[in-house]
């Protein structure tokens, strides 16, 4: 065995007693456990295996057996068992292979590069069979009742992050591409209410995931109808409780974590809403996605947001004013107001700005300025 293997088994326990200090600090669910299901799970004595067996294996470029697989869906399983969720064990997957390939960048030197690039090579296809065999047996794990959203809740992070979904496909429906809708959140949102929305997509077959506690993705096919997607989203809503800003986007299977990332991005900029009137996209807010991109331009903005708050609830009007394409009398029902009083308060908005809200600047300039002055209070309550 090389001098960068030697090295690398010699610092086996080190590295797994460093492995288990890591997902204590970062997972939250791992520090919340007591000393019985920490022994139950076995997580170091696990550590220590899946390194000097992976050393083992690449040394000799076999890949892992049919009872190594076994053997790691066991591990799946028995989390699953004792009640950690999925986006705990999506974290520590996570950071089981940055670890891993870390801890062989680190060892190795200049001559070893062969080796080094054996290992990693070995890491990177094995690695995958690894993660399927581990989430296989956690959803084996899961209990009856939660094993139909316990899998989609998988299989949408496995899209989201590109990753293999063959192993959790089975009777499922997988699409070419999907629209990404992401609900964010200014507050966290209950461990039992996150539970249940995920349970309420399952009768649907609904691919969707929390992907933290203030941040909601629902994965529709890409065929499915605007509509129906809306009314998805606003069902969400509607069980999480509080506004909600939405983005989203559409990305083909293979290419979804990019997708991902501009829906992510759109939903940080909308205006939050308990009931959502659109399906906001990127067409409808790359203004408001590139202004937050840039502080002084949004800084710029915000002189605007500071004359329109001099007014009778300005930023409320321009609102609805545009929510219902500049349409007098449909923007007045919204806001239960008379269409006169309408006209009053546009006339103020030109009077304190400087803008005619109705012109194409003020369509730009004040749309814009309504976005971001309702989002950023939103987040900063």
């Amino acid at each position: 065995m090389s001098a960068l293997f030697n090295a690398l088994r010699e610092r086996v326990e080190v590295n797994a007693r460093h492995a288990v200090e890591t997902y204590t600090n970062e997972v939250s669910e791992y520090q919340a456990m007591s000393p019985g299901v920490d022994d139950r799970i076995g997580m170091y004595d696990f550590a220590v295996f899946i390194r000097r067996r992976s050393l083992d294996l690449a040394a000799a470029e076999l890949p892992l057996t049919e009872e190594d697989l076994a053997g790691i869906a066991t591990v799946g399983r028995q989390r699953a068992e004792v009640g950690l969720s999925v986006p705990s064990q999506q974290q520590v997957l996570g950071l089981h292979t940055a670890m891993m390939v870390r801890e062989v960048h680190d060892l190795a030197r200049p001559e070893d590069v062969t080796d080094l690039l054996r290992m990693v090579g070995w890491l990177g296809t094995q690695g995958v069979r690894a993660r399927s065999a581990y989430l296989r047996g956690y959803t084996r794990g899961v209990g009856g009742a939660r094993v139909l959203s316990t899998r989609l809740e998988i299989l949408a992070r496995t899209l989201l992050a590109d990753e293999p979904v063959e192993p959790f496909v089975a009777d499922l429906r997988l699409a070419g591409q999907y629209h990404i809708s992401i609900l964010k959140m200014a507050q966290p949102t209950a461990s039992e209410t996150q539970s249940e929305v995920v349970a309420a997509f399952a009768a649907d077959r609904v691919p969707v995931t929390w992907l933290g506690a203030d941040e909601f993705a629902v994965l529709t096919p890409g065929t499915t109808p605007k509509a129906k997607i809306l009314q998805r989203i606003r069902h969400a809503a509607a069980l999480i409780g509080q506004p909600c800003g939405v983005g989203s986007a559409e990305g083909v299977v293979g290419g979804l974590a990019e997708t991902l990332a501009w829906a992510r991005e759109a939903s940080r900029v909308a205006p939050p809403q308990d009931r959502p009137e659109r399906l906001p996209e990127i067409a409808d807010l790359f203004v408001e996605m590139a202004v937050a991109r840039t502080p002084a331009l949004d800084g710029w903005l915000r002189s605007y947001a500071k004359a329109l708050s001099t007014g009778p609830d300005l930023v409320a009007t321009l609102r609805a004013y545009y929510a219902s394409d500049m349409n007098r009398t449909s923007a007045a029902a919204a806001l239960h107001i008379h269409p006169r009083t309408l006209d009053y308060r546009l006339r103020r908005v030109r009077e304190v700005t400087g803008i005619d809200p109705g012109s194409t600047v003020g369509v730009r300039l004040l749309s814009a300025t309504v976005a971001r002055t309702l989002a950023v209070a939103h987040y900063a309550d």
